[in-house]
């Protein structure tokens, strides 16, 4: 499950820097963002999913796109969904929300 998480997570980064350079050069993606962030935090184990973990999800994601170009797309995306992976770990391991 573990591996499945962070795979979903890393594809929602790679979603979000292609969304930011299309939008860029002037396209609307908003048909287009791959919004799975319920689905990764149902399987991370989040039953209840208060408005302030889904901020700190999407703050996360959003550190993650700013630091990943196509240049450090792997690295960075392998990275990213590791550190949120554990984040989300850390939060429902302490029984809180951020």
């Amino acid at each position: 499950m573990k591996k499945l998480i962070i795979h979903l997570i890393g594809e929602q980064i790679r979603n979000q820097v292609l969304i930011l350079a299309l939008e860029n050069i002037g396209f609307d993606c908003t048909m287009y963002t791959l919004n799975i962030s319920e689905i990764i935090l149902t399987l991370a184990g989040f039953d209840q999913r208060a408005d302030s973990l889904y901020q700190k999800y999407s703050a996360l994601v959003e550190t993650a796109v700013k630091e990943t170009s196509y240049h450090n797309m792997d690295e960075m995306i392998s990275k990213w969904s590791n550190v949120i992976f554990r984040e989300l770990q850390d939060i429902k391991l302490h029984g809180h929300s951020p």
